[in-house]
């Protein structure tokens, strides 16, 4: 079985019989690379940011500083391989020559980097999120239980365990030399065994629905535990604050700038929750349209519906590792602080 890594595949069937005619897919797959390309530059730009700013507050202060930094990285270089594989695209579109040449092999590399960062930064964000849930309910243990060093190993293990899912693949595929037909030009093509397909099917439906699903009931139940731990202690404060009078000898507590903390931070948590699950639900598309038409993959008729459902879940992730910047400058104090003092010049994100 014989792919083309630029998605002109070889022609299976009759376009009569697919879903999605040829002409309407290079429309539809034009208008998402140019979204993606978008997302992937601001996400580039925004997690450049992010990385100078956690490092400026120490690599290994933390243990929720550690994975911070790890998710942007993650995120950096997701958006890095998918701005590389549109710039492929374009170059392809406008240019020929060497030029495309050299962009079909960075295609063909970098297509198989993008999901084992992407889903590195996925359970990253789970693993924060883990993280962030104890800190409430144990405030007194977590430190022992999430230390720098064990930060590190695990996230190093997680990438390591994306990564080697994609290199199995790989493993199963060669890479040669064609002649195109459309362009009468040689490119990298991939030889795919019947192995790789059907490892490739499995990883699309345990990748995209099962690990998904399951990141998603984590971060909601984390959440929601948050919040119900912040509501508990608010409204004990609330109960037991001491009001004090001019005739006592009592303390007057003030929670209102508590208050004010707590709630931001559980506004922030519930933003970014929300955003994390609606990228991650679109997530599934590729495994339901596999599941629902059939013959949708890579080597089938319905490939174009397949690559387009690929294709929508690349613009909600890259969306999803792209925003984080400006939830973290307009909530955390910490954050903004660090980034004042990395980016003197930025002066004017104090007045927000």
């Amino acid at each position: 079985m014989v792919l083309n890594l630029t998605f002109n595949y070889i022609d299976i069937g009759s376009e009569d019989q697919q879903l999605i005619s040829d002409n309407v897919y290079n429309s539809i797959s034009a208008g998402l690379r140019l979204v993606q390309f978008c997302f992937s530059f601001i996400g580039i730009f925004t997690n450049s940011i992010n990385i100078r700013v956690f490092i400026h507050q120490g690599f290994i202060s933390s243990s929720t500083n550690i994975a911070f930094l790890f998710l942007s990285v993650f995120d950096f270089f997701s958006c890095f391989m998918m701005i590389v594989l549109q710039l492929c695209y374009f170059v392809r579109i406008l240019g020929s020559g060497r030029q495309d040449v050299t962009c079909h092999t960075y295609f063909t590399y970098s297509a198989f980097l993008f999901p084992a960062f992407y889903n590195s930064s996925i359970w990253t964000t789970v693993y924060l999120s883990i993280e962030k849930c104890l800190c409430v309910l144990i405030p007194l243990k977590v430190k022992s239980i999430f230390r720098p060093k064990t930060t590190i190993c695990i996230l190093v293990l997680v990438y390591i365990a994306f990564t080697t899912s994609q290199l199995i693949y790989v493993t199963c595929t060669r890479i040669v030399w064609s002649v195109d037909p459309e362009s009468n030009m040689t490119i990298p093509v991939v030889i795919e065994s019947k192995l790789a397909a059907r490892y490739s099917y499995y990883n699309t439906m345990v990748s995209t629905t099962i690990l998904c699903s399951i990141a998603i009931l984590v971060v909601t139940i984390a959440t929601l535990v948050m919040i119900h731990r912040f509501n508990t202690l608010h409204q004990w404060r609330k109960s037991h604050t001491v009001v004090a009078t001019s005739t006592g000898n009592e303390t007057a507590i003030d929670n209102k700038q508590l208050s004010s903390k707590e709630a931001e931070m559980v506004k922030f948590v519930i933003t970014t929750t929300c955003i994390f699950i609606v990228c991650l639900t679109i997530s599934h598309t590729p495994a339901t349209i596999v599941l629902v038409i059939p013959d949708a993959q890579l080597s089938g008729i319905n490939k174009n519906i397949f690559i387009i459902g690929y294709h929508i879940r690349f613009v909600f992730s890259l969306i999803n590792a792209s925003i984080n910047f400006f939830f973290y400058i307009r909530v955390s104090t910490r954050y903004k602080t660090a980034f004042l003092d990395t980016f003197p010049q930025c002066s004017f994100f104090s007045q927000k």
